[in-house]
């Protein structure tokens, strides 16, 4: 009944993988990349293309704002230093963009100077501007800063902004700087940020410049677009019908070797069950990956996403081989604990289950490194140095995860209990279930469930009641206070007789030499005349045997007090022996009248 839904799964997570792999686009540093180690210049990056889908996603909710044009600009002033620098590098994108209405409106925010080639000069600055950081109005003054403080001359570069990159990034400094200056009632570039804009361009140049034209959401757009657009309906036919044929594979394998698992169950072979299980996975991962794969070879795609169909299905095999290499090895596993130990030692049992999920914990990370490494193209030994100074920072946050690991190592040293111990911890009394690196999982009587952090078994006690060779009870009998001496010591028999009858002591295996039943009257109660029998209940005939090696515990132990209660109570009625119940005498009396 679970078939669809797990085949569901296998399905969503090829169709994961497949996303991640033709996502990301970062080529392999041996054959993708050309001579010089250029990228090539359709290959886009996973994260970038990911924050473009989130941009175009989050843009169908914001509120449609109309962008500047050339011939409504959103900055056309030169009242502030903040107006006229970005009245000016708006118009020069304009102009770069091949529109040369702009240009003017860009000169215009330059100071009264005889330039040889105006144009030239706009241009130079204008590149300058594409290799500094993205500029922010609300950092460069505008106009009621200027006047409160006074201002006159206003240096943007290098002082205006954060210029230590500008050091880093060079071989030397850069020569010159970006002034503005006001005169006239207007602020402009002064002359000598004009005359040495050449100079500072060419003594930048090495800092690749940014892109003019922020793509947001449209690039996620022009990359996926093709993929739609160019696929024929016939194309898209031939994917499902592969797909389908791959999914349909996977469910024909899952059914072929569940029949087959339940097969070799029926006849005791329980490693061709566990090989079996190891081979289910994987071969419908490779069903399914194999049906999408064949299917795509139709799709068309952006150039930027061509070629990475191998991605998909590396990852694919790699996952599958993943499994299978986890089940080999938790088949050696199972056959070194069936070879070296009694099939039944529960304590092997729980070891191996430990160990088996402990190398799914590590094949999951080595599975991790590798789509890091390969799909990511992320540098693992930085990743893992980075992670080591945060294990460290967090250490004491997971000070209770590591406490609960050392109680999970005491837990299979000492082996205070085992899956399926019955134990009384902290006044609960249930039944061991499952126990994991972090924590034990203990079932109630009440049939709740009872999650211990392996740590509280370091420093408290559990008292594992399935260790117990035999059960003592001790039984109170309260009878009334009007019984007589003889009913007394009759009661007594009736209780002597029963518990060394064949059918109490043969059901309790007890050794009525080694542990003959005690009776004893032994104390007037507030209402009634109590009598006291012990009596043993063992777990075998020869107390060799714990509970959790026999048949026999709690409930078969409840049985046999049945029993036991059972006889005193028919026997005691047939003597006419009453059982005592708290009662009240009241004597009225009447008073003497004269």
């Amino acid at each position: 009944m679970f078939a669809c839904p797990r085949l569901l799964f296998v399905a969503s997570f090829c169709f994961s993988v497949a996303g991640v792999a033709t996502a990301q686009s970062i080529p392999s540093t041996s054959q993708s990349e050309p001579a010089g180690g250029r990228p090539q210049s359709t290959q886009v990056d996973f994260f970038t293309l990911l924050e473009s889908g989130g941009d175009a996603f989050l843009g169908w909710f914001e509120q449609e704002q109309d962008e500047p044009t050339v011939d409504a600009p959103k900055w056309n002033s030169t009242e502030s230093p903040r107006h006229t620098v970005l009245t000016f590098v708006e118009a020069m994108n304009h102009v770069a963009q091949g529109r040369r209405e702009p240009l003017d409106r860009a000169l215009r925010t330059f100071a009264d100077q005889d330039l040889e080639d105006a144009e030239q000069t706009a241009f130079d600055l204008l590149h300058v501007f594409d290799r500094l950081p993205e500029l922010s109005p609300g950092t460069i003054p505008g106009p009621d800063h200027v006047r409160h403080a006074n201002i006159r001359r206003y240096e943007l570069f290098p002082r205006g902004i954060d210029h230590r990159w500008a050091y880093q990034a060079l071989s030397a400094p850069p020569k010159g700087s970006i002034v503005l200056i006001q005169q006239n009632g207007r602020w402009e570039f002064d002359a000598a940020t004009l005359r040495g804009a050449s100079d500072l361009l060419e003594s930048v140049q090495s800092i690749p410049p940014r892109p003019r034209i922020d793509q947001k959401g449209q690039l996620f757009a022009s990359v996926m677009e093709p993929t739609f657009s160019e696929t024929s309906f016939l194309d898209w036919l031939w994917f499902c019908l592969f797909g389908a044929a791959g999914i349909a594979i996977a469910y024909g394998a899952y059914k072929a070797i569940l029949r087959l698992k339940r097969k070799r169950a029926r006849g005791g072979d329980v490693m061709i069950g566990s090989m079996l299980d190891g081979l289910l996975w994987p071969t419908m991962v490779i069903a399914v990956t194999l049906g999408f794969a064949i299917g795509s070879t139709r799709l068309n795609f952006h150039p930027g996403l061509s070629g990475l169909r191998w991605n998909c299905i590396e990852v694919a095999f790699v996952v599958a081989g993943v499994m299978v290499v986890v089940a080999l090895l938790e088949l050696l596993v199972l056959g070194m604990r069936r070879s070296l130990f009694d099939n039944e030692d529960p304590y092997a049992q729980m070891v191996s289950l430990v160990i088996r999920r402990s190398l799914r914990i590590l094949a999951g990370a080595i599975l991790l490194l590798f789509v890091f490494q390969n799909i990511f193209q992320w540098n693992i030994t930085a990743m893992l140095g980075g992670l080591g100074i945060l294990a460290l920072a967090l250490s004491l946050a997971a000070k209770d995860a590591v406490k609960n690991l050392f109680g999970a190592a005491t837990i299979f040293a000492n082996r205070p209990f085992i899956n399926g111990d019955w134990v009384r911890f902290d006044g609960e009394l249930g039944q061991v279930d499952d126990v994991s690196l972090q924590v034990t999982k203990i079932r109630l009587l009440s049939g709740d469930v009872m999650w211990v952090p392996n740590m509280k078994f370091i420093d408290e006690t559990v008292e594992n009641l399935s260790m117990r060779k035999y059960l003592r009870r001790v039984m109170d009998i309260a009878i009334t206070y009007d019984t007589p001496a003889e009913k007394v010591e009759e009661a007594m028999d009736i209780l002597k007789d029963i518990l060394t009858s064949d059918a109490v002591a043969g059901d309790g295996n007890c050794d009525l030499d080694e542990h003959p039943p005690q009776v004893w009257f032994d104390k007037f109660g507030s209402h009634y005349l109590n009598l006291r029998a012990d009596y043993w209940y063992l777990m075998d005939a020869d107390e060799n045997k714990i509970q959790r090696d026999s048949q026999r515990g709690w409930f078969s132990y409840l049985d046999h007090a049945t029993i036991v209660n059972h006889e005193v109570l028919r026997r005691f009625n047939r003597a006419g022996i009453d059982f005592a119940f708290p009662t009240q005498t009241i004597k009225l009396e009447r008073a003497n009248q004269d």
